[in-house]
């Protein structure tokens, strides 16, 4: 064999580990790009659900603003309270579902069949009535 024919022959070699090392590095660029889409899709959740806990306090002050003020001798309209309310129960769906999809756990007991958070010792749910063991 020639010396020009095994200076080809390195070339052809070292053409083959190139393009692997090419392979290789593109494979792994994928899945760092991959790894980086799930970890801005978690912040991005993350955000949305301290976004919705922030409003939802917010929320939870103003129904006890009014709550308190009916207290002082200047009552809320009980449909306005109710609304308030309503946009609470929202919320909290909303923070539940953004928790379920973050794979977070409810703190503390919850009820079996709505899922709403109860309290130590309730034997029925505050929510939908349900009969707690």
């Amino acid at each position: 064999m020639s010396k020009q024919e095994k200076f080809y022959d390195l070339l052809d070699t070292l053409r083959a580990g190139v393009e692997t090392a090419g392979t290789l590095a593109l494979g792994t660029l994928g899945l760092a790009c991959e790894g980086a889409e799930k970890i801005a899709e978690g912040v991005k959740l993350r955000y949305q659900a301290a976004r919705v806990e922030g409003e939802m306090d917010g929320k939870l002050m103003e129904a006890g603003e009014m709550v308190y003020a009916t207290h002082t001798g200047n009552p809320t309209e009980s449909e306005a309270l109710v609304e308030k309310l309503r946009e609470i129960d929202d919320l909290k769906a909303r923070l539940a579902e953004l928790n379920e999809t973050l794979g977070r756990k409810p703190e503390g007991p919850f009820c079996p069949g709505c899922g709403e958070a109860v309290e130590e010792g309730d034997r029925f749910c505050r929510s939908c009535g349900e009969k707690l063991d």
